[in-house]
């Protein structure tokens, strides 16, 4: 049997080499977009992810982490294409608007009876549920967290979709003046906003509602939006030309 001395220990112990350690390291699925294209296609992932949690629970449950989880990225690789929740929620319904608006402007490319151009701009904007929330909550929650460089574009595109709509409103019904045309396309943008949230309420007060005593709070959107459009529309032609509001959306 071998003895080992003190000096052999310490051989041993400070001049055996060290374990050897192999690292692997596995390719990411992710890819940072880097062109133009590659930009404009992660872009449009994440609005499209943002579309599909609205459809699924709401505004309120389309977070950042969820936009990013449905999209596939990270929720920091989220700020490189947009500056917040809000802003991308804005660019839905930006983007909405002007899709609502272009099929409005392709039906009323010749004169019609006031009523049925109300009809028209009614469901045209009922036809889109989604556009109508996002409209209803544009001034209580989506126009905040944005910078004022991003709000004037994403108002521009706004102003651009109603003045093309209040154009094409002109030429269905000729005797409305511009200043007309505009305070309708305001006035139906307002009504959108009031209506959206009380003909669609939770559980609790649709179950109330479906009571005798508080049916008459049961609307549906778009009909009494379609009876208010009529109002709206033949309360401008019988009275003189307005002054067009000032205000944008």
């Amino acid at each position: 049997m071998t003895t080992l001395s003190i000096r052999d220990f310490r051989f041993l112990i400070v001049f055996q080499p060290a374990p050897r350690y192999i690292l692997t390291m596995t390719k990411p699925d992710f890819i940072r977009a880097r062109t133009p294209e590659a930009k404009a296609k992660r872009r449009a992932a994440i609005l499209a992810a943002t579309r599909a949690l609205l459809a699924q629970g709401g505004p309120e449950q389309t977070t950042l982490s969820a936009i990013a989880t449905e999209a596939g990225i990270t929720k920091s690789n989220i700020y490189r294409y947009f500056e917040s929740r809000e802003e991308i929620l804005m660019r839905v319904l930006t983007e909405d608007l002007r899709h609502t608006c272009v099929a409005l402007t392709q039906a009323l490319i010749e004169p019609k009876p006031l009523s049925e151009v109300a009809d028209m701009l009614a469901g045209g904007l009922a036809a889109n549920p989604r556009l109508c929330l996002l409209i209803s909550i544009t001034a209580s929650t989506l126009e905040h967290n944005i910078s004022t460089d991003t709000l004037r574009e994403i108002k521009r595109d706004l102003i651009a979709s109603l003045e093309t709509t209040a154009k094409a409103l002109h030429i269905a019904v000729p005797s409305f003046s511009q200043a007309q045309t505009e305070t309708a396309m305001q006035i139906l943008w307002t009504l959108t906003i009031g209506l959206w949230p009380h003909s669609t309420p939770g559980p609790a007060l649709m179950a109330l509602y479906e009571e005798p005593e508080f049916i008459r709070f049961n609307q549906d959107f778009g009909e009494t939006l379609t009876s208010l459009t009529h109002v709206m529309l033949t309360g401008l032609i019988s009275g003189s030309s307005p002054t067009p509001i000032q205000k944008s959306p």
